[in-house]
């Protein structure tokens, strides 16, 4: 039973806390337009390229010409793929990577000594829920090993509550407070969004409750105040802190890489805006955190 992922790196603090391991799980349900790693959302992997390293000699079928992939629908079928096998190179690579649960825990295990300040491993994506036999094996055996663990997800996931015991941290990203108004953006219901979020707060479960603000998506006036009202009552618990992240176009590189066009605002928010959104929110009576 495999995992498939596309990135695994390091941060301090961020997912989390302490210095942290973080497996990205490759595959997305939620097609947000302005994704910061657009290369996780394809559960199957993406061809990631960069054009000023691409060079013809790596693909023996003729895919490359003029600098650029031509056919990528071609190229996600090649069997071979030698571009990224056999003939490595710097200039195109696949985002999926496939790991068996023991070489994950094996390199949690390993990196141990490096979990200072109460540091762990972070499971984030992508969306790594959309691999769930996989992920709740792995989360099993971490604990398994004393390691602390936290989850980072969009809370979409109907059985998420039975991943609760192998959690030491739950990091729950919400999009917006009303799905019917979200839909037609992330092309998501988000049927059991809302419904995870309360049952996992009951539980008691420590939970980083995330609100990533988007301009013209969940930033007017009536987004904060109902934003305001789901979250006083949830932080009043004591386990659950929120969090805002403001929009950064960041991720834009990463669309053309994967031959996508990006579909978020066109300017980053300035600290101007992060400033007003803040006190907005605070003065609904939230207390918002920074990580």
């Amino acid at each position: 039973m495999n995992i498939r992922l596309f990135q695994i790196g390091w941060n301090y603090s961020q997912d989390g806390p302490g210095n942290r391991l973080i497996y990205h799980f490759q595959g997305c349900n939620f097609d947000c337009p302005w994704c910061s790693n657009p290369e996780g959302r394809s559960l199957q992997g993406s061809f990631f390229v960069k054009e000023d390293l691409l060079v013809p000699e790596v693909c023996p079928h003729g895919m490359i010409r003029d600098g650029k992939l031509i056919d990528r629908a071609y190229c996600k079928e090649c069997e071979g793929k030698e571009c990224i096998h056999i003939y490595r190179n710097q200039g195109i690579s696949y985002t999926a990577t496939e790991y068996t649960i023991e070489d994950l825990v094996k390199k949690a295990v390993d990196a141990r000594p490096l979990f200072y300040d109460g540091g762990g491993v972070t499971i984030s994506g992508g969306e790594a829920t959309l691999q769930f036999p996989q992920l709740k094996k792995l989360l099993e055996k971490l604990k398994q090993k004393g390691i602390h663990t936290a989850l980072e997800t969009n809370g979409s996931h109907p059985r998420l509550c039975e991943l609760l015991p192998f959690i030491d941290l739950l990091i729950f990203d919400l999009k917006h407070w009303d799905f019917t108004i979200a839909h037609p953006v992330i092309q998501n219901n988000g049927a059991s969004v809302l419904q995870n979020l309360q049952q996992c707060a009951a539980s008691g479960q420590q939970m980083l409750a995330r609100i990533t603000l988007i301009p013209g998506f969940n930033t007017s006036e009536e987004d904060i105040a109902k934003f305001a009202q789901l979250f006083i009552p949830l932080t009043q618990l004591g386990t659950v802190k929120l969090e805002l992240l403001f929009y950064h176009d960041y991720g834009r590189h990463k669309w053309e890489a994967i031959g996508e066009e990006y579909g978020g605002p066109e300017k980053s928010m300035s600290k101007e805006d992060m400033n007003t959104y803040t006190q907005q929110f605070t003065s609904h009576g939230l207390t918002i955190i920074t990580t």
